[in-house]
């Protein structure tokens, strides 16, 4: 059960915490630990993330990203939500983000998540996306949340699976992954 943080940090626009984890949407002043979680995992995600030149990795383009994202999550079009352990809040283990927002009769959005290599399975992520979904259903009152996931990921497949997410269909050449376009399975998760 997740519940929004009583208290924000100095580096926060909005915090919620589940039983281990703080889930948190940053501003610009939090780069250097966003900058070393994208560092010490870069070759860890280089398999499964969008393709990104070398600059990406650096402080000066995360502090523009960080900017870029607390804008986006002001107007309500895209909620990045930094993960850290509750007991090590200092240290970013991963990331679940909500975008492609459609309001009105759609009321749907996209979710895409990655977790630090030295955190996978321990059930972070699968805590992190179950409560983080629960909230924007909860406060942004969205109906339905869609994943894409490679299909040779297995680890995400069946995590997005104990999420509750249900198989929708295949997507073709849907990102550009690792230097080529590589094709999704889609799923999507109702709310009740």
């Amino acid at each position: 059960m997740y519940v929004i943080a009583d208290r924000l940090r100095g580096s926060e626009l909005f915090a919620m915490e589940t039983d281990r984890l703080r889930l948190s949407v940053l501003k610009r002043s939090a780069y250097k630990p966003v900058t070393d979680y994208l560092v010490r995992n870069r070759l860890f995600h280089k398999q499964w993330a969008q393709t990104h030149d070398d600059i990406y990795f650096t402080e000066r383009v995360q502090k523009n990203y960080l900017r870029y994202d607390a804008g986006e999550y002001l107007h309500g079009r895209l909620v990045p939500l930094y993960v850290s352990l509750k007991d090590d809040p200092g240290r970013i283990i991963g990331k679940v983000t909500f975008f492609n927002f459609a309001f009105g009769g759609m009321m749907s959005c996209s979710v895409g998540y990655h977790l630090d290599e030295n955190a996978t399975g321990q059930g972070y992520m699968t805590e992190a996306v179950t409560e983080a979904c629960s909230m924007i259903m909860d406060i942004m009152h969205i109906h339905r949340i869609e994943a894409f996931i490679l299909p040779h990921n297995e680890r995400s497949l069946a995590l997005i699976r104990r999420c509750g997410f249900t198989h929708e269909g295949h997507r073709v050449s849907y990102m550009h992954i690792n230097g080529r376009w590589e094709d999704h399975e889609a799923f999507y998760l109702l709310a009740d």
